[in-house]
């Protein structure tokens, strides 16, 4: 048996097989996870961003620069999602989407994204710390922690779920700002980009995360102020490469009001303050399948992971930065208590993020990084790294078998194709993106699918709508206001007889047309002069920034120290 004795060692020493045997368990763990998670089942907000996905696949085959709404959301009515909740990563799954179906589409970004965040964090990992063992063992406990598990499957915020797989980007990048080769700072540019155009709450927590770190390290930035000096280039290039989403976003936002400002739909973040006795609960989860459905932690795994450093004695830089992380993670949990002044200035202006244990997303991969890093150091030999890497796995497999149980127990009791309707918010959350004028959601069931003019003797026939475009003929005797069952947002196009008239609010929040003739009338969303300039940004943007790396890595090194301090 000397043979078996000794396939550690050739595991340790043959360097090319150390990220293949990771990649493989990977993937084994990413199968392992779309098998128990079946038949796909509605979490909390499954439904909106499942309706997401399907309404960028229907505004691609209607509009090649992607300026479309969701056009049969209540009941046709429309909704403007897009320009609040980024669709930037989910367009190469839509594609998908319209080549197979909805569902296809669905589960494959799931893996899909699911083994990409295990490849980035293990290459950003590696590349800080220069110890493949511990690669592994932060990305596995990271990829499948039961915080990621919980948003993915439980919550379903299809969002937050997926920037989990761009964090470990932007720590490469910052790791470069800091103290690495400044001049990978579109390392930063791209990792934050993916996030902003994911989901914007994350990004801000991320960008306060950030500040965090820029704060602690600023003696390197000081001592090479061309750091500061990238660091800027690094902001401007995502504002650039964003302005697809983040432009459009704010001329809606500045030109109309919306449900998100006038009324309370949301928490208040001092609201979602968890009881001590569930944050405990949160850090010990993953044992045994819950008596609630619903309970937000870290786990027990990445809870031992961060304990492991009791049993760490030496120092170095690389342990301060992971034991840094730690203590951010720590004080992230006590945010989510009780204890944390969210209604004090200036936390009180955070109130948007709306749950504080959100904050567990970057905890989680603190406690899994310093899981790896402080593993490594605790064990010396290969045969013992073998062993711990698989000891791993198994205790990876045993908690998503247990989390299937409870998502099986509390998720799947509607099926995935229910029907949205008026008794089911038409899937569409709180609905935060309705401008303010409009009365309320019953209204507009209740008023139907109907054209009012101010008067009586108008006519209107040959009323329909069709691949996002409503089009009637109308027969006046006196100047109209035609008011349309269509939700007013700014970007609408409408013609006269192929003549282009002015579209208006009316005092509903409804499309308003002023109508001076007689005739044919078509209206659809064409979008605004912002939408198709961000659009050319963002792809110029893009490509100088491919530009920029291409030449950067065919220009020689001279002799850059990476370990810079």
């Amino acid at each position: 048996m000397d043979w078996f004795s000794r396939i550690p060692d050739k595991i340790a020493t043959n360097k090319k097989s150390h990220f293949w045997l990771f990649f493989a368990l990977l993937l084994f763990l990413s199968a392992v996870m779309m098998y128990l998670y079946q038949p796909l089942c509605p979490g909390q907000d499954f439904f909106f961003h499942y309706r997401r996905l399907q309404a960028l696949m229907d505004g691609m085959k209607a509009s090649p620069m992607l300026i479309y709404l969701d056009y049969n959301a209540i009941d046709g009515y429309g909704y403007f999602t897009k320009a609040f909740y980024p669709d930037f990563v989910l367009i190469p799954f839509a594609l998908i989407g319209n080549l197979t179906n909805l569902e296809f589409a669905y589960q494959f970004m799931v893996f899909t994204m699911t083994v990409l965040c295990g490849v980035f964090t293990y290459i950003t990992v590696n590349r800080i710390y220069k110890k493949p063992f511990a690669a592994a063992i932060a990305t596995l406990l990271y990829t499948f922690c039961v915080y990621r598990l919980l948003d993915l499957y439980h919550r379903a915020a299809l969002g937050e779920t997926l920037t989990f797989t761009f964090i470990p980007i932007v720590f490469l990048g910052l790791y470069h700002i800091i103290k690495g080769d400044y001049k990978k700072w579109y390392i930063l540019a791209i990792g934050f980009s993916l996030m902003i155009f994911t989901h914007l709450i994350s990004s801000v927590l991320m960008f306060f995360t950030l500040l965090i770190f820029l704060i602690i390290y600023y003696k390197p930035l000081l001592k090479e102020p061309k750091r500061l000096l990238y660091l800027a280039v690094t902001g401007i290039t995502t504002l650039i490469i964003t302005a697809y989403y983040l432009f459009p976003m704010l001329e809606q936002a500045i030109t109309t009001t919306f449900y998100y400002e006038s009324r309370e739909l949301m928490a208040k973040t001092q609201d979602s303050a968890l009881p001590f006795h569930w944050i405990i609960w949160g850090m010990f989860t993953g044992i045994v399948t819950p008596a609630q459905a619903f309970i937000p932690g870290v786990g027990f795994l990445l809870t031992g992971a961060a304990a492991l450093r009791l049993f760490v004695y030496r120092k170095s830089a690389e342990l301060r930065s992971v034991d840094i992380g730690v203590v951010i993670g720590l004080v992230y949990i006590v945010a989510s208590s009780p204890l944390f002044p969210w209604s004090v200035f200036p936390f009180n202006k955070l109130n948007f993020i709306q749950m504080a244990w959100r904050l567990f997303e970057f905890t989680s991969f603190f406690f899994a990084v310093a899981g790896g890093y402080y593993l490594s150091l605790i064990l010396k030999s290969n045969g013992r790294k073998v062993t711990a890497g698989f000891t791993v796995v198994i205790l990876l497999a045993f908690i998503m078998i247990n989390d299937a149980k409870s998502y099986e127990m509390y998720r799947c009791g509607r099926p995935i194709t229910q029907v949205a309707a008026f008794n089911n918010d038409y899937h569409l959350g709180g609905m935060e993106y309705i401008p303010s004028s409009v009365p309320s959601i019953e209204y507009m069931h209740k008023r139907g699918d109907s054209i009012r003019t101010e008067y009586s003797e108008t006519t209107i026939t040959n009323l329909g709508k069709e691949k996002g475009v409503t089009s009637f003929d109308i027969t006046i005797n006196n100047s109209e206001a035609a008011e349309l069952p269509l939700i007013y947002y700014k970007g609408y196009t409408a013609t006269l007889n192929d003549k282009e008239i002015p579209v208006a609010e009316s005092e509903n929040g409804l499309v308003q047309l002023p109508i001076g003739q007689s005739g044919h009338i078509q209206v659809y969303y064409g979008g605004t002069v912002i939408q198709k300039i961000s659009y050319f940004i963002t792809l110029a943007g893009i490509f100088a920034t491919c530009i920029y790396i291409f030449l950067q890595k065919r220009k020689p090194t001279r002799g850059f120290n990476t370990n810079n301090k």
